[in-house]
Formats: structure tokens, sequence, C-alpha cells
């Protein structure tokens, strides 16, 4: 073995490239190629374990077209002692397009090749039993044609079945696309193709009906410019309800379809987005980047997905400006302010009507009056309102009392706060 090692150090690879096998051992093995083939195909059928949770495996049909593919390729090259062709090994490389589709690993197809060039192996070295021209030397010359072929294979397969699983998944992910948009925008004929059309893509959708939630990464007090992309990586992380689609509409935005078949099922979709913000806040680190999400309502059936992700957009849009610092904001707490936004002129005048001299660039520190109007109507409590202002108690109270004056002395009444409150809010939307 040391003297082989050191002349093979010596010896240049074309030797081995060029040297042919003896005529009379090809024919031989030509002779048995029918027979070889299906051995080899019962050998991969009967040890490879195929893993059949995302596809189905390859049939056994496909399996021996692949063993033949391969023994042709052998006998080609070693008859005619030259590499093989790009086409011969794409042949030989179907089982891993196969594989690709079925979103299965590429292993189990390298496995069957390997037990393939095994049997075939053992059928060479029973062909040379007893032959004239067996050698060490010619025994080499056939383990270098197998084991070369072997390896051109495999780097035939692995390099297929990357590509094909990249435009597999391209082709997935561009159906997955059209199927979302068909659902928040209501553009589907039917709901029963809709079905078929994400069976086919192995991607289960609740016939009852969704709540929609868009989600944001805010990063600072800006959108992040690839946060949805960011926030789908942190979502693969989490464990989602069967049936739920999540899908970035744009590279800011994550759309997330959950599950429900009544209004209660908003509850679990907020404890979602929660869960989802604190694995955001955890990853980004010192950056400290978080998630506002808006949550639409539940209405029946796909039809009703369009409008609850309408909803959602609206209750995102709606809260970033009425509680910038807020993680999660559900339709039904804006549905107010919506309404009210529904008539600007209305709107304005109630504002106006409300919070006149706050609104009047006359009036002295109306800034921080207003600030502390909106910190007492929150906390309705002098002290919580101090704290959140960072001032001290006398002060706040100082200005309670300046805000009677231009306001009114009924601050406490449950209707003028409740007015109050509105029309602060109103102030931010418009």
């Amino acid at each position: 073995m040391a003297r082989m090692a050191t002349a093979s150090k010596k010896s240049p690879p074309v030797k081995t490239a060029t040297a042919r096998l003896p005529d009379s051992l090809v024919a031989e093995l030509e002779r048995r190629r029918g027979g070889l083939a299906r051995h080899m195909a019962r050998a991969v059928v009967s040890v490879v374990r195929w893993d059949d949770s995302t596809g189905v495996p390859p049939q056994r049909s496909a399996i021996a077209r692949a063993c033949e593919a391969g023994l042709d390729l052998f006998l080609a090259t070693a008859r005619e002692a030259r590499p093989a062709a790009p086409e011969e090994l794409r042949r030989v490389a179907q089982l891993g397009i196969l594989q690709a589709r079925s979103s299965q690993s590429v292993e189990p197809i390298l496995a069957a090749y390997r037990i393939a060039a095994r049997v075939a192996w053992d059928a060479i070295l029973r062909a040379w039993r007893g032959h004239p021209e067996v050698t060490p030397e010619a025994l080499m010359v056939t383990a270098n044609y197998v084991f070369a072929a072997l390896d051109q294979v495999a780097a035939e397969v692995t390099k297929t079945y990357l590509h094909a699983r990249e435009q597999h998944m391209h082709r997935g992910t561009r159906a997955r696309a059209r199927l979302v948009h068909a659902l928040i925008s209501d553009s589907f004929d039917s709901e029963l193709e809709l079905q078929k059309q994400a069976l086919t893509l192995n991607m289960p959708i609740t016939a009852s009906g969704y709540i929609a939630v868009v989600c944001m990464l805010i990063i600072g007090s800006r959108e992040g410019a690839r946060g949805g992309d960011s926030l789908a990586e942190v979502v693969s992380s989490l464990e989602l309800p069967r049936g739920a689609i999540s899908h970035t509409t744009d590279p800011t935005t994550l759309v997330i379809l959950w599950p429900a078949d009544s209004a209660a099922g908003a509850e679990s979709a907020r404890e979602f987005v929660l869960s989802l913000n604190a694995e955001a806040v955890n990853r980004s680190g010192a950056v400290r980047a978080r998630v506002r999400a808006g949550i639409g309502g539940y209405h029946a059936g796909l039809r009703g997905v369009s409008r609850s992700y309408l909803e959602a957009q609206q209750a995102l849009e709606a809260g970033r400006k009425l509680r910038p610092d807020s993680v999660v904001h559900q339709h039904d707490e804006v549905i107010p302010y919506l309404v009210l936004a529904q008539n600007p002129l209305l709107a304005d005048r109630f504002v106006r009507d409300s919070l006149g001299p706050l609104l009047d660039p006359k009036t002295r520190n109306r800034e921080q009056l207003t600030e502390t109007l909106e910190a007492y109507l929150q906390t309705a409590s002098v002290k919580d309102a101090a704290a959140s202002l960072n001032l001290h108690r006398h002060t706040v109270l100082y200005r309670l009392d300046r805000l009677r004056e231009l306001l009114g002395p009924d601050l406490d009444r449950p209707a003028t706060r409740l007015r109050l409150q509105l029309a602060c809010d109103m102030r931010r939307l418009l």
C-alpha cells in the first residue's frame, strides 16, 4: 500500500483516464446489464429509507430508470475511455430533480447511488473471477472507473438537485404569493378552487375563516426597510396553528392570516403578536427593534379575509397615530375614531369645539398643557400623570387648574373626559 501511495503521488492522473477496460469485460457487463440494473434497483428500494413527511418518495420505476442510466453511463465511458457527457449525467441525475420537487432532502438520493454503485462493483468483481486478463493493475483501472463515475454522478445529482430546488421554491413562492393575494383582495372565483390550489402547494387553508394581522418592524421611530422579511424569519422559529398563513406582501410588511371560527380568535392572534414582539426585541439586541401590528375583525368564510385584511390595515394606521408606542392595535378598539374620521370636516369641528383654547397659538404653554391633559385623561390620577410626565405633583395640579380655566371646571365628569379623550385622539388622526 505504501508503494502504491508513493507511485500515485508521482504518477499524473492522466494515465488512469486514458486506460481502457478489457473489451471482453465490457462485453460481459453489457450482457448482464438488464439483470444488474434490476438488482441495483431492488437494493436501493429495500435499503434506502425515504422520508415521506414532505412528499411522495420516488417510485420504483423512476429508481429503476436511474439505475439503468447510471449503468449505461459507466459502460459507455468504459467502452470509449472518455469522461461522461453532460447529457448522460443529466439523465442519471433525474432522481435529484424528483427529490427537489417533493421538497425532500438530497441525502437519500446520494445514499441510493452509493448502494447502486456497491452492487455494480460486486457484480464487476464476480465478472472478473477467472477472467484471463485479470491483474491488479486492471482491477485498479476498473475501481477508478467505478468510483470516478460515482463521484461524477454525486456531484451532478447535488448540482441538479440544488438547481431544481431553487426553481421549485421560486415557483412555489410565486404561487403562494398569488394565493395569498387572492385571499386578501377577494379576487378568486370560488372557494373550492382556492382550496385545490392550496392543496397543490401543501398549504391547507381553513374554510371557516381567518383574522388578518398586519405586522411591521419598528426600529427607533421608523419602519424597518426590510422589516417584513426580518419578521418572516422570526415567525419561522415560532409555532403557528395549523392552517395559519404568513407572507411578506412587501419588504416592510408581514401579513399573518390567523385561522379562526369566531371573533374570539382575535385574542390568540393578539397573544401571538406579543410573542413575536418579544422574540424580535430579544433578537435585535441593542437595536431594540419592536413590532407594531394591526388586527382585523373576524368575518366568516374565505370571502371575509379581504375585509379583515382591510380592517387590520386601518387599525395599524390609526394605532400608529393614536398609540405609537403600543404593539397591538385591534380594529374594534379604533372603530369610533374611524367613524369620526370618515367626515374630516365634522371631526375637525368636534376637535376645535372641544379643545379650542388649546389650539390657539396665543395660549401660553399650550403644548405643555395639552401634554398634561392627555396624561391625566389616560391615568385618571394626578400622581400617575406626574410620574408619566416626570413632573412634581404640584406642577400637574397647577396645570390642571389652568386647564379648568380654559376648558371648563368639570374635567372629572365621565362625559367630559370621554369627549376630551376623543378630541385629543382625533387631533392625532387629522
